[in-house]
């Protein structure tokens, strides 16, 4: 079976790494390897990248945290218009529509904390930070003006009735199974865009469970099992296959 975790800010792959495993099949796409890759902040860019990288590896199972979960929806609803992707998604905390900027205040907090502010609030919360992300902060903090950008949009439009006038849907058009694995103490997140998030995936399996923002901050016990057992579907259909 082929694993894709798109992780986010500022999660190194060792961290998830260490969380989930080391195993073959097994790739962690992190958010240095996206800027190392992709000359924009622009969300919509980055989450192109994250659609090559799909559409190359073609995962049987997605993880994705935090900026992950925007950049991966994003990158598979692209895909989507162009064939049927067959995966399994698994969310962790992460918003996508209609997140109040004015409870998610760190993408204003960002623009002037120093990173070794930023490193000693990560781990104070359980976190481990990317180090190599030093020489990107210019562009973390490009993202973050974007995500405020779209936020103020999107709230505008939403408080003029712009999106129903324009067809925007309700409903993301992703055919494939989403489970969410949520926590409703993160500090980054506020519960409401969750919600929204499941409202608009249409998640088939929902779980909270409280690991603040971090989910590798848990014991492995308390998640992985869901995990793979979310992904059973797919290990059984690979084993009923013949072999070559």
């Amino acid at each position: 079976m082929r694993r894709l975790v798109v992780t986010g800010l500022p999660c190194p792959p060792e961290a998830w790494e260490k969380f989930l495993g080391k195993q073959k099949g097994q790739k962690i796409l992190s958010l240095f390897e996206i800027f190392e890759n992709c000359d924009s902040s622009d969300p919509r860019q980055m989450a192109k990248y994250v659609a090559e990288v799909i559409e190359k590896y073609k995962p049987d199972s997605i993880l994705c945290h935090n900026l992950g979960v925007p950049l991966t929806i994003m990158a598979l609803l692209r895909l989507s218009k162009k064939h049927p992707v067959e995966t399994r998604l698994t969310l962790f905390n992460g918003a996508f529509r209609r997140m109040d900027l004015l409870k998610a205040k760190h993408p204003f907090r960002i623009q002037l904390m120093t990173l070794r502010r930023a490193i000693r609030e990560v781990e104070g919360k359980g976190g481990t930070v990317d180090l190599r992300l030093q020489k990107y902060m210019p562009r973390i903090r490009a993202l973050y003006r974007y995500i405020i950008l779209y936020g103020v949009s999107e709230k505008i439009a939403y408080s003029l009735g712009l999106d129903e006038l324009i067809g925007t849907p309700n409903k993301f058009p992703l055919k494939v199974p989403i489970q969410m694995i949520v926590s409703p103490n993160d500090p980054y997140i506020p519960y409401g865009s969750i919600q929204q998030l499941r409202d608009d995936c249409s998640a088939k399996r929902y779980i909270e469970m409280e690991y603040g923002h971090f989910p590798y901050s848990l014991p492995r016990e308390k998640i992985i099992p869901l995990i793979e057992e979310f992904e059973t579907p797919t290990l059984q259909a690979q084993a009923k296959q013949p072999s070559c």
